[in-house]
């Protein structure tokens, strides 16, 4: 098969997703550019594509790209991630303690010290077991990728990646990526002779506020983003 340029890679995803995105913008008016940066006060990151349009409920929309070819294959390899690891068991702890019932003898229990003991034991413990089940997991796991993608804020984020790279991946490390970034919330797609989306990305808030103020050119979204 011939090798698929990254660039080829990322003209493609980024003219999909303006086609996509502008059918929910305001006026029809999308903002899309090729590597786009974010400040420098936020690393200066290159994002391979960049879009923004306003929603006609939701207020100002920010997209982000990250492109894929077989060159950078090492990049789509899953490993654990052992913060995420932790972070899920403690988080499945807290569910069991809930479930459980033990979280409420810190309220109804007399005694000060079982008080304690008993929801921390029963967090810890079941965090434990989850940890040894669920040792292997795709939950656990993240991709160098997916790393470079948290540096481009946005309510969605797309990895799109070359057909032949995705092939190239035994059939195992395929259902992981697949896995790893639904569970991340973010989109796939492949590129071979067209787009296939793979599944899209959840939508992500920032507390009220919109993502454009990260990125270099933010004067220039806001100014093409007017009533």
């Amino acid at each position: 098969m011939t090798l698929i340029p990254e660039r080829t890679v990322q003209n493609n995803a980024q003219e999909y997703l303006e086609k996509k995105y502008r059918r929910k913008a305001r006026g029809n008016r999308v903002f899309s550019k090729i590597e786009m940066a974010t400040k420098k006060k936020y690393g200066s990151k290159r994002a391979d594509g960049f879009l923004a349009f306003k929603h006609y409920f939701w207020g100002n929309i920010v997209v982000s790209l990250e492109a894929k070819s077989k060159k950078t294959l090492p990049a789509l390899k899953p490993y654990r991630d052992e913060f995420i690891m932790i972070k899920n068991c403690l988080e499945m702890g807290f569910y069991c303690c809930l479930g459980s019932g033990a979280f409420f003898a810190f309220f109804k229990m007399d005694n000060l010290l079982l008080r304690f003991l008993i929801p921390t034991y029963t967090l810890l413990i079941s965090a434990l077991i989850y940890g040894l089940l669920t040792w292997r997991s795709y939950r656990h796991q993240t991709m160098d990728v997916i790393d470079q993608l948290k540096q481009y804020p946005a309510n969605e984020k797309w990895l799109a990646f070359s057909k032949d790279s995705f092939e190239s991946l035994s059939k195992n490390n395929q259902t992981d990526l697949k896995k790893i970034c639904k569970a991340r919330g973010i989109g796939l797609m492949l590129y071979g002779r067209k787009i296939k989306v793979i599944h899209r990305p959840r939508f992500h808030w920032n507390l009220g506020k919109d993502f454009i103020k990260y990125y270099s050119r933010e004067k220039d979204v806001r100014e093409a983003l007017k009533n």
